[in-house]
């Protein structure tokens, strides 16, 4: 009887305390990996809080100070709650809070419990770790017994422990890496299809009332939570794939937004909504996911729009300095030929990977330029031409690559016109006017052009000021317009979105004769990943030994007068932009005409290109950059 009894307890008990003790070990690391999570890294000043929606679609290499805190098919109780750890882990370091709601969070409401693995580990693990780290449940015992041991929940968490695989990793998402664009896959496309049918099904087969009030209620205390912890909060919606947009019910897609849209202006919340941001197909691995692809066309469009935000809140950004550092200069030969005098480089702008385009100034000649560029010191190595377009004709200047669409766009300073160059086509596609130009005296109009990396914002720049701008006050320094345009998808126009005015430098020289050959305009723009926009202020010295000078601008709109309503700004009192000088060299026999950023450097940073016009001796000069945040203790 005893040898039964014991064999009994080992057949029956042994298995059930080993279970027991693995359980308990899973859990104990697991509450240590989530521990270890809740400490950002050094310098994070941003974080995010969503589902895998928002975890991969931005991306952290692209979004400085940034942390992602997004957790796969979270409900909205649990986002919550880990919300608050974070919070409370890191008292003072956190400055912004970005709270991200998807109408696909309804299936995720904490009325509703949900099936997905991850989901069951989260609400226990949380449990657990709540009863344990705080003593304090979120919930009742009942709640946790009731959700955990009889719901499948509890059933798909036991196999994966018997399975033996600890989970360690989803609390803190991170951005996920590269996967292939799932509506353009045939082997992805079934299931792709399949996911966002059963996405908008979820979506439209909810009351609108009863799809926003659990979200909307957590919503407004996750704000009052951000706010006590001593952060800004700012509400966004991530984007959709245009067959899940297209899929859902209008009526409820327009009451979700509506109800966030009116829950973020009563509590006086910032709202970025790209729930109908029209993004490619190639951008997405299912119907709500972006891929690597997709993630670094939203993500600078994202910052951006959040820079703007926390401007126009009054905060300060963690990453709103930089410094320019010179890391050498490239002497190439032959781009132009022989017979080059009169003749010169203007634009250069960056197409991605090692690949440039500039233009030729006279001619209109579309050069695309393979420049090979150190990755550790940002030091050039070779530049050679692999290309050339035919030959426009007229006086172009400057060139931005399309990200969007197979096009370079490029100004004409005679006619002062944008206009666009098919790459596949091999012709001129489209002509954006810019009315503002046609006072332009010769030789001084539209210089300037640069388009965003993500293709919705390009900026444009005339050289010297325009007659019907002239100051009253005989001597001031001359004034330029900085002109903004946008565009909501690839295929959409350019339109006109805004007017700023800048102030170049007075060029001053102690000598009389130089004094009188002095001259200095902008030169080129060139716009960041994260919005800010560079200027390139060229001053020439026609006195032999002639010589050039270059200054890097960074400018800032706070407090600025926009102007685009005048005609004239001769009798207008306006504010011009502010600019923070990033780089001031001279260089004799050489004029600086284009800038553009270039590729990450291994560190992160990025460098920066300026090229030469070449017009005098038929030698081109690239000078390389780089352009790193300036640290705080250099401040």
């Amino acid at each position: 009887m005893k040898k039964f009894l014991f064999r009994l307890f080992l057949f029956f008990w042994v298995p059930i305390l080993l279970a027991i003790a693995w359980t308990a070990f899973v859990v104990v690391c697991d509450c240590r990996s989530y521990r270890s999570a809740l400490d950002v890294p050094d310098g994070t000043a941003v974080v995010v809080c969503g589902d895998s929606q928002t975890k991969d679609s931005l991306d952290p290499a692209l979004f400085p100070g940034f942390f992602n805190f997004s957790t796969a098919a979270t409900t909205c109780d649990q986002d919550l709650l880990r919300l608050e750890d974070l919070l409370s882990a890191n008292k003072g370091r956190i400055k912004y809070v970005l709270l991200d709601v998807s109408p696909l969070k309804i299936g995720y409401s904490p009325d509703r419990p949900i099936s997905e693995l991850n989901a069951a580990r989260v609400h226990l693990l949380l449990h657990v770790y709540h009863l344990w780290e705080n003593r304090r449940p979120f919930g009742s015992v009942g709640e946790l017994y009731r959700d955990v041991v009889f719901t499948r929940k509890y059933n798909e968490f036991r196999k994966s422990i018997l399975r033996g695989k600890p989970w360690r990793s989803s609390m803190a998402g991170g951005f996920d890496p590269d996967k292939a664009a799932g509506f353009l896959n045939p082997k992805l496309k079934g299931k792709a299809e399949s996911d966002m049918e059963e996405k908008a099904a979820r979506v439209n087969g909810r009351e609108p009332l009863e799809m926003d009030a659990p979200l909307l209620d957590i919503l407004a205390e996750s704000i009052a939570l951000v706010r006590a912890k001593g952060a800004y909060p700012i509400v966004t919606t991530m984007p959709l794939a245009p067959p899940l947009r297209k899929a859902f019910d209008p009526t409820k897609k327009v009451a979700f937004t509506a109800a966030v849209r009116e829950t973020a202006v009563r509590l006086e919340v910032p709202y970025l909504d790209y729930l109908d941001l029209d993004l490619p197909l190639d951008c997405w691995h299912d119907g709500n996911h972006l891929n690597h692809t997709g993630a670094a066309v939203f993500t600078p469009r994202f910052v951006a729009d959040f820079r703007r935000t926390v401007k126009a809140m009054g905060g300060a950004l963690p990453d709103e300095e930089y410094k320019l550092t010179k890391t050498g200069i490239y002497k190439s030969v032959g781009i132009l030929g022989k017979n080059a005098k009169g003749r010169g480089l203007s634009g250069l702008t960056y197409a991605g990977g090692n690949t440039f385009w500039t233009i030729e100034e006279k001619s209109g000649a579309l050069i695309e330029l393979k420049i090979e560029i150190d990755t550790g010191t940002g030091s050039i190595t070779d530049v050679r031409e692999v290309h050339r377009a035919t030959a426009l004709g007229g006086n172009f200047e400057g060139i931005a690559f399309d990200p969007l669409l197979p096009k370079l766009w490029i100004c004409e300073e005679e006619g002062n016109t944008i206009r666009a160059f098919d790459l596949e086509k091999g012709r001129i596609s489209d002509v954006v006017e810019v009315p503002t130009m046609r006072s332009a005296r010769s030789n001084r109009g539209l210089e300037a052009l640069s388009i965003s990396s993500y293709g919705l914002d390009m900026w444009a720049c005339n050289e010297n000021e325009l007659p019907v701008d002239s100051s009253a006050s005989p001597g001031a320094s001359e004034v330029v317009r900085l002109v903004h345009f946008t565009r909501a998808t690839a295929s959409a126009p350019w339109k006109m979105a805004d007017q700023w005015v800048y102030r170049p430098e007075q060029p001053i020289s102690l000598d009389p004769r130089r004094q009188r050959k002095l001259r200095n305009g902008v030169s080129s723009l060139c716009l960041m990943e994260n919005g800010d926009l560079l200027i390139l202020e060229r001053e020439t010295d026609k006195l032999r030994p002639a010589r050039g000078r270059s200054r890097i601008y960074r400018i800032d709109r706070t407090g600025a007068t926009e102007v685009s309503g005048h005609a004239s700004l001769a009798s207008v009192d306006y504010v011009p932009v502010r600019k923070h000088l990033l780089y001031d060299g001279v260089a004799r026999h050489v004029q600086y005409e284009g800038l553009t950023l270039g590729p990450r450097l291994a560190d992160g940073s990025r460098v920066a290109i300026l090229v030469s016009d070449a017009s005098d001796n038929g030698v081109e000069y690239f000078m390389s950059l780089k352009l790193s945040p300036l640290a705080s203790k250099e401040k």
